[in-house]
């Protein structure tokens, strides 16, 4: 390292020797003449190249992301497997959170690439996400999988958006004020108050015990007619199923529970059928208590009907 150094400093201050030796015009000889001026012309050229540096580059810069400019309400996102619920309200949503994230800028700038990421996330309505890519000029692609929408919890005068494994949406309605469509099944009288951020999984047994319900009665033909589950007495008399016709139906444990004293859920289910297919309702027409507990069904006018709310 030291005869390195050595030869460096040599170096170095041999040049400098040579370029006062020009300077003053030592010029000794031809030989030297034409070593000093192919030396002289190197140091030159870059400097010159050096000095273009400086110059050009910084207004190339400039030049470039003036053109890729990008303002941040000019932002699009295209999801390359929407789902069909997953509505023009819903998107324009996202792309809002996506753009107040990323802010102006230039629309080739990687670094956009983790904003939009990490607030696609913060939204609640993704699983996952996959990739985001640059598209066009100041847009995103993005592959994602989508949390569905599964099911309503009430609580605290609202009803809130949740998908089959608890997790709270980013979408919840006064009582009562929510779009008739699509059908959603509400969950009443659960403990837990909300999660604070959307994504965020609903703690509690009495809501995975109702989830776990309307997940055997997914897309039977006479799902439509459920109404709500309500878990006010989870621990005395089971889950009761609110019908839109004015019953209810005592269910009993939830579903996978191991236990002797209820029939399976299977045979709860067949009994529904049953009273689908010959009466076209699962309440018998509304106004009356199925219990589901015994082996035998048992139907009687209702006496009264469950709390539908907290």
């Amino acid at each position: 390292m030291a005869r390195k150094d050595s030869f460096f400093n040599t170096y170095v201050a041999g040049s400098f020797d040579r370029i006062q030796s020009v300077v003053r015009g030592d010029q000794g000889g031809t030989a030297g003449t034409r070593s000093d001026f192919g030396f002289y012309a190197a140091c030159a050229s870059i400097l010159a190249f050096v000095a273009f540096l400086a110059i050009a580059v910084p207004r190339m810069r400039a030049y470039l992301d003036q053109r890729s400019f990008v303002a941040a309400n000019e932002i699009t996102i295209r999801f390359t497997d929407e789902p069909a619920w997953f509505d023009s309200s819903r998107h324009e949503d996202v792309r809002r959170a996506v753009a107040s994230a990323v802010g102006d800028g230039s629309s080739v700038d990687p670094a956009r690439l983790a904003v939009a990421r990490a607030a696609l996330q913060q939204t609640g309505w993704f699983q996952q996400i996959k990739q985001v890519s640059l598209e066009n000029v100041g847009g995103f692609a993005v592959e994602a999988d989508f949390r569905s929408p599964f099911a309503l919890v009430v609580h605290g005068g609202r009803e809130h958006l949740i998908d089959s494994d608890g997790h709270r949406l980013p979408a919840d309605w006064k009582l009562g004020e929510r779009p008739a469509q699509p059908h959603w099944v509400t969950i009443n009288n659960v403990q837990a108050p909300p999660p604070g951020e959307a994504g965020s999984r609903w703690r509690g047994a009495d809501l995975a015990a109702a989830i776990e319900l309307l997940k055997v009665m997914w897309n039977k033909p006479w799902e439509r007619q459920v109404m709500a589950v309500d878990v006010a007495k989870l621990q005395e008399e089971g889950l009761i199923v609110l019908t839109r016709g004015g019953g209810y139906i005592y269910w009993g444990y939830p579903p996978g529970t191991p236990t002797t004293a209820e029939p399976p859920a299977a045979a709860k289910l067949s009994s529904l059928d049953r009273l689908f297919s010959s009466r076209g309702f699962i309440d018998m027409g509304g106004g009356r208590t199925i219990d589901l507990r015994t082996d035998v069904p048992s139907v009687k006018l209702a006496a009264e009907t469950p709390s539908t709310g907290n």
